[in-house]
């Protein structure tokens, strides 16, 4: 359960058979001090405008699957800052940053990842896989970071995720607050 009145997050959660109470403190991410205008810069402009190009792909992608278009955003925001060609090391590629080999479980191939229409459903879905599972947006980016699961023997990577969880969280409360139910800007 997520109680959210932003810039506070009060969050119920399981965690290695204890049920744990987290209260924190909303850490702006880069990305949303952008959309706020507090720290405009070139790269900010940029973000802004992969934002705009790509508002349309995202809301169809949540539609597709009936996912909230809002979540899709802030993951797709703080995962890739809206940058269609954002590849890493380890391997997830483009906006929603997903792993080929994670993609090939939901039936799409390495090759349909370099769409971005496709790589935002494939991400889409596997959102919608997590929020399925766990019925809890939270705990659902939390898996999506995880692989799958919201608990990790690497207390690293168990940290790593509920950073990225807050930071999606807080950008997902911040488009809703500036009422983008239908991804305007």
């Amino acid at each position: 359960m997520i109680i959210s009145k932003a810039p506070y997050r009060v969050a119920l959660v399981f965690f290695g058979g204890f049920l744990i109470l987290s209260s924190t403190l909303a850490k702006a991410s880069y990305i949303e001090k952008c959309l706020r205008n507090e720290q405009p810069d070139r790269h900010c402009a940029q973000i802004q405008a992969n934002m705009e190009r790509w508002t349309d792909s995202i809301n169809e992608a949540a539609d597709k699957v009936s996912i909230d278009p809002l979540l899709l955003k802030a993951v797709v925001g703080i995962e890739s800052h809206f940058n269609d060609s954002a590849h890493s090391r380890s391997g997830p590629v483009g906006l929603v940053q997903i792993l080929p080999g994670t993609a090939s479980k939901l039936g799409f191939s390495k090759e349909q990842l370099k769409n971005p229409q496709m790589n935002l459903e494939a991400g889409a879905t596997y959102l919608k896989v997590q929020e399925a599972q766990f019925h809890d947006n939270y705990l659902a980016v939390v898996a999506y970071n995880l692989g799958g699961r919201t608990t990790s023997p690497n207390k690293r990577a168990q940290h790593h995720a509920h950073a990225y969880a807050k930071e999606v969280m807080s950008l997902f409360d911040y488009f809703q607050s500036q009422g983008n139910s239908n991804l305007a800007n």
